[in-house]
């Protein structure tokens, strides 16, 4: 009897011993694809915010807008859509800032895109003389404001603004959303731009803070937001004017002209970030987008914590998406995916503090990487003492933005595999 038991201790022995170098064997598989995952990682951020410097600090002018196809009529005809869902006075507001426009009234109009099972929008209607009827209109001001309205079976702005440029009317198709304010010279400024050949125009945005936003502890998601807009208008969009003759556009207050518009498949229905998508088809194709100085398109911030990161989640999402579309005309829109490569892939970076945590199994890894850490965050920090010194103290607040698109990420990683397309708007 104990020679069998001595034997059965043997055999345990050895399955143990064959099971510690099993998990052995994975741990340091383990160890090394998360080396390689800090090295690529670290490449991948600190090569494009590297190029992206060397653009804003010495791009010399690559191209200028291209001749159109079609020349615009001397006072060409503007239909502006402002998508809106759940957003009650703010739409209105947004209408009105339309509806004081210094073009010609009879020359443009406004299009309400909105949603039957939004009860928000039912004052705003009633406020301009609209029935909540698809295809209801009212002559406001000399001007003329209609309603296309969703049935619930297609959602999300993109498939709202199809809609809504379906029944359009305009040469030149405009977007605000309905919680900007466009300043009384938008189309007029806009449309000079793309008789000059531009295929769209965006105009500067500006996040107007509350008061309580500008010092506290609470309202810095609120400064982050208004510094990354701070950040495309006075460092970014100039940068890529210089170096491409393009910027591109940013989701409210821009502009496109409808032939082009049409000629790359209107917008994207399933895309997270429709702007950012069509940009990278327009780009593709060579048709540039104009930036334009003068007065921005004022917004408000998002006061939600929550909200900050459900916009953002969506944002790093559908800026990975809009890098598979930029791929597709790589020759004429990689300054875009240069650009694009920090929001989209920056999650990239998120998963470095569990690295650092698994770290004390494998110390080789911790060493690793913290060494790759300078790759990144030696070019990061570059990157944010040029763009305070060119922009200003207003966006002095981007660290914080920067760790609002971190958490983000943690949650657009997994809705990538599961959910990709997913298009949930940001105050619904």
């Amino acid at each position: 009897m104990s020679v069998n038991v001595n034997v059965l201790s043997s055999q345990q022995i050895i399955t143990t011993f064959h099971q510690y170098l099993q998990s052995l064997h994975l741990s340091i598989s383990t160890s090394r694809a998360l080396m390689a995952y800090a090295a690529g990682s670290a490449i991948t951020v600190g090569v494009a915010l590297v190029v992206e410097l060397v653009i804003i600090l010495h791009g010399l002018p690559r191209g200028r807008a291209q001749g159109a196809r079609q020349p615009l009529p001397a006072t060409p005809r503007v239909s502006v859509i402002v998508p809106t869902y759940r957003e009650g006075e703010r739409a209105l507001r947004a209408v009105r800032s339309l509806l004081n426009q210094d073009y010609p009234r009879g020359l443009y109009e406004i299009i309400i895109a909105a949603e039957a099972d939004d009860p928000t929008v039912d004052g705003v209607l009633r406020a301009l003389g609209l029935r909540k009827v698809n295809g209801s209109e009212a002559t406001v001001d000399g001007v003329r404001v209609r309603l296309s309205l969703g049935d619930g079976m297609t959602r999300g702005k993109p498939a709202a603004l199809n809609r809504a440029e379906s029944m359009a009317t305009g040469d030149i198709i405009g977007v605000l959303d309905a919680d900007g304010v466009a300043p009384p010279d938008a189309i007029s400024r806009a449309v000079s731009a793309l008789a000059s050949g531009y295929s769209a125009a965006q105009l500067p945005r500006e996040v107007a803070l509350p008061p309580e936003a500008r010092r506290t502890f609470a309202g810095a998601h609120m400064r982050a937001q208004a510094a990354e807009m701070r950040l495309y208008n006075q460092f970014l969009a100039p940068a890529l004017m210089g170096f491409t003759g393009s910027a591109w556009i940013t989701g409210s207050g821009y502009f496109v002209r409808r032939e082009d518009l049409e000629a790359v498949g209107l917008w994207t229905p399933w895309a997270p970030t429709e702007d950012l998508d069509l940009s990278a088809k327009l780009l593709s194709r060579d048709m540039k987008v104009a930036f334009l100085s003068g007065s921005p398109v004022v917004e408000e911030p998002l006061t939600s914590i929550r909200a900050v990161i459900r916009q953002k989640e969506r944002w790093v999402r559908g800026s990975m998406l809009a890098t598979f579309t930029a791929l597709r005309g790589v020759r004429r829109t990689w300054p875009l995916l240069l650009f694009l490569i920090m929001p989209a892939w920056g999650y990239l970076i998120t998963p470095w503090l569990g690295m650092l945590a698994v770290a004390r199994l494998h110390p080789e890894l911790l060493t690793w990487t913290l060494a790759w850490s300078a790759v990144w965050l030696v070019p990061s920090a570059a990157y944010y003492i040029i763009a305070v010194a060119k922009a200003g103290k207003a966006v002095r607040p981007l660290p914080a933005a920067i760790a609002l698109y971190l958490l983000a990420g943690l949650v657009a990683l997994p809705k990538m595999a599961f959910r990709r397309y997913e298009w949930r708007g940001s105050r619904s």
